[in-house]
């Protein structure tokens, strides 16, 4: 996945579990649990790893192109299968059109002796600028975000239809997720990126945010994805790897590039220690 949007996804995912698995299709038999599963003592921890009763879902996301991608997904089965012991289901969610890469899109299969041994793996692809931005307007509001990304209505281009989709989601955010409505309205901005000029999109978000009376929204979309990064790496490397000093709190502090800190954000599953993650450029 291309670093700016990782942190802002496994964050969605990992916070609203039963919406990602819905809006995927797999059937919710038990409470869902999110694993902390590490594979990166062979390689990268898996995106996100979700225990449904006897079934491990593994969601991968990715908004650039990967021409190993499905060589990576049948690892990460591989791997999340033998930690588990249990079946895994892999699902790949492309971001955008650019996101489909020079490799194998659904698979990896071969023979290497015919008719004696042979290895046959599938995946599951969504392509999220394939559905439609009114289906996940109404999705659940893990999902919601993603609107952004996607179809809009008939006659309507992306940067056209993103003002109506940006109050939608503010509007569902606080009168549904108050407290976490300012979360998921960063995260459509972030996410929003990928189709239209950051400036664009801040002019946009910001005149949904001066509609509002809510406190809570009243904040720069920059700053508000500035400090989101740096709590969720601060959540993130807490449970990874320790607190940190009061110096590595104010080294983090100091940094003002959205993409490093993502970068950073993305790197807490196989760092060893913060200096090394604050090291990330």
């Amino acid at each position: 996945m291309s670093k700016p949007f990782d942190a802002t996804l496994k964050e969605l995912v990992t916070a609203y579990p039963v919406d990602w698995l819905t809006q995927l299709g797999v059937p919710i038999t038990a409470p869902p649990e999110v694993l902390t599963a590490d594979l990166s003592t062979v390689t990268a921890a898996a995106d996100t790893l979700i225990k449904v009763g006897d079934l491990v879902v593994h969601i991968d996301l990715e908004s650039g192109p990967d021409d190993e991608l499905a060589r990576r997904m049948l690892l990460y089965n591989v791997l999340a299968h033998h930690h588990t012991k249990l079946p895994v289901r892999s699902i790949v969610v492309l971001l955008r059109s650019n996101a489909v890469g020079g490799g194998p899109t659904d698979g990896v299969e071969y023979e290497p002796n015919p008719g004696v041994s042979e290895l046959r793996f599938r995946f599951e692809t969504v392509k999220a600028w394939e559905l439609s931005s009114e289906a996940m307007l109404n999705a659940g509001l893990g999902f919601l975000p993603l609107a952004v990304l996607g179809k809009p209505l008939p006659g309507q281009t992306r940067l056209q239809a993103l003002p109506a989709i940006a109050k939608r989601i503010a509007d569902r955010a606080e009168q549904e997720a108050k407290a976490d409505a300012e979360r998921l309205l960063v995260a459509a901005y972030i996410l929003s990126a990928m189709h239209v000029p950051p400036a664009v999109g801040r002019v946009i978000f910001n005149k949904v945010i001066a509609m509002k009376d809510s406190p809570g929204y009243q904040f720069i979309l920059e700053e508000g994805a500035i400090d989101y990064a740096r709590a969720l790496i601060l959540r993130q490397g807490g449970r990874r790897i320790g607190e940190p000093t009061e110096k590595q709190k104010n080294k983090l502090n100091t940094i003002e590039d959205l993409e490093r800190l993502n970068r950073i954000a993305d790197e807490v599953h196989t760092a060893k220690t913060w200096d090394a993650l604050l090291r990330v450029k």
